[in-house]
């Protein structure tokens, strides 16, 4: 383990979050022995049905990381499923643990795994959740050589295109997903489905596809639910295994840690974030690049707004949103170069953070990786957290503004400190116009970084 030496990890935990709330958690299953501190920190939800919240701090989503840790993240799930569900074992398992927990040989093993990625034994379909996991199972998905296909769920209502698939998640605040793959048939197989989401609570998300798939596809009879974490309890499993009788169909589970959560009491709600004065103007630059990408990188699909704002520019093919094989993927990652190092040539400063917006992480994630040292990565969320700056709570700074893709969606950006950092890229997929951004810009600029860097993948339509 070289100079650090991780302890063993404590069966149980107990959060205070908020002077009221207490979280316990029990720890059942962690394979790579991670401390529950190197996945997470507790913060509370501003969500009727969930009073807390799991900040996960090797995702990219609320706080910011090494663009390198959730890209590893993805291949460790991948390798452990790999284990779990065909018994095949892979040594780089421990390596990449390692390195996700002590932050030390992420370049090594990452290019390990580039040279000699890992094979499948047959064909699997993977799917990722919005919001939160659409990166995530991207991440495992392309962990793989073959016999790999994707989509990612989405929340989008996509003009002219059919949802093959829709069903409901429970305590979200967006509860309706899609999945518009363009190929009608990109379900209909015996492939195994592999779901993969940040984060395992009860369940109910996952037996809703399930129930889904299996109506539309009687062939599918192998399931696996891959996560981080996993939190049902022994009712909410024993639901899997009725279902899987029900339906005549295996459903494994794949997690890093697996327990089991109680909670009690409710938060201290009043936020009292850092406030800032809002007199620092940044130089902004805006970074086209679709001219980098090729007409086959883009669906030429509009989409319209919660509030009716009709959105005419180009979706990605890469993001994986409209069905995407593992060979596509390969494909398209010579033209996703050559963005990274257009962009890697635009940075100014030594501490730079790249912004991924809403359901668009996995390819700004991706890029960030390769844009040298000293490059951190988050994300742009619909998810409300409460913040303030007592006590050690996770969530300090709250940025609050209309989404650039989707107006009429509020979006938050969290944990951005005055002077942080020299420079921001926010990664856009398709912006309906610039004045799209100036909410985000609006907010980013309270916190005095000098150059903010709008990148946006394809060509404004207005």
């Amino acid at each position: 383990m070289g100079a650090m030496t991780l302890k063993p990890v404590e069966n149980k935990e107990v959060y205070h979050v908020l002077n009221n709330l207490t979280v316990e958690v029990e720890v059942m299953n962690n394979p790579y022995n991670f401390q529950l501190g190197q996945l997470f920190q507790m913060a509370a939800r501003i969500n009727k049905n969930r009073s807390f919240l799991f900040v996960s701090k090797v995702l990219g989503k609320h706080l910011a990381v090494n663009p390198k840790i959730p890209l590893l993240v993805g291949s460790l799930l991948a390798i452990r499923y790999l284990e779990v569900v065909h018994g095949e074992s892979d040594a780089r398992a421990e390596k990449i643990a390692k390195a996700i927990q002590t932050n030390e040989g992420l370049e090594e093993i990452w290019a390990s795994l580039q040279k000699d990625p890992v094979t499948l034994p047959r064909a699997t379909t993977f799917v990722g959740f919005a919001e939160t996991a659409t990166a995530l199972g991207h991440a495992v998905f392309s962990t793989f050589s073959n016999h790999a296909k994707y989509i990612h769920t989405t929340r989008e209502q996509i003009d002219n295109l059919q949802s093959i698939i829709n069903f409901e998640e429970e305590h979200s605040h967006a509860t309706s997903h899609r999945v518009y793959a363009l190929d009608s048939e990109f379900f209909q197989d015996d492939s195994e489905v592999v779901l993969v989401d940040d984060e395992v609570t009860t369940g109910k998300t996952a037996i809703n596809i399930i129930r889904t798939i299996k109506a539309e596809y009687p062939l599918k009879n192998k399931f696996t639910v891959v996560s981080i974490l996993d939190w049902r309890t022994p009712e909410h499993r024993e639901r899997y295994r009725q279902l899987e009788e029900e339906l005549d169909i295996t459903i494994h589970t794949i997690s890093l840690i697996d327990g089991v959560v109680s909670v009690s009491g409710t938060p201290s709600t009043e936020e009292n974030g850092l406030k800032t004065e809002n007199t620092f103007r940044p130089e902004v630059v805006y970074l086209p690049v679709c001219h980098l990408l090729s007409s086959e990188n883009f669906q030429q699909s509009a989409s319209t707004s919660v509030n009716g704002i009709i959105n005419k520019s180009s979706y990605l093919h890469a993001t994986g949103r409209f069905g995407l094989s593992i060979e596509k993927e390969k494909e398209f990652s010579n033209r996703i170069q050559a963005v990274a190092s257009y962009v890697k040539e635009k940075r100014r400063g030594e501490k730079t953070l790249v912004i991924g917006t809403g359901e668009f992480m996995y390819l700004p994630m991706y890029l960030a990786s390769q844009m040298g040292e000293g490059v951190y990565f988050h994300s742009t969320t619909r998810s409300p957290i409460y913040h303030t700056n007592l006590n050690d709570y996770t969530i300090r700074q709250k940025f609050i503004f209309d989404s650039p893709e989707n107006q009429g969606v509020t979006n938050y950006l969290y944990n951005i400190q005055p002077n942080q950092y020299d420079e921001v890229f926010i990664i856009f997929e398709r912006m309906s116009s610039l004045e799209a951004a100036s909410p985000l810009i609006e907010e980013l600029s309270k916190v005095n970084i000098p150059f903010i860097n709008i990148v946006n993948m394809t060509e404004i339509v207005e």
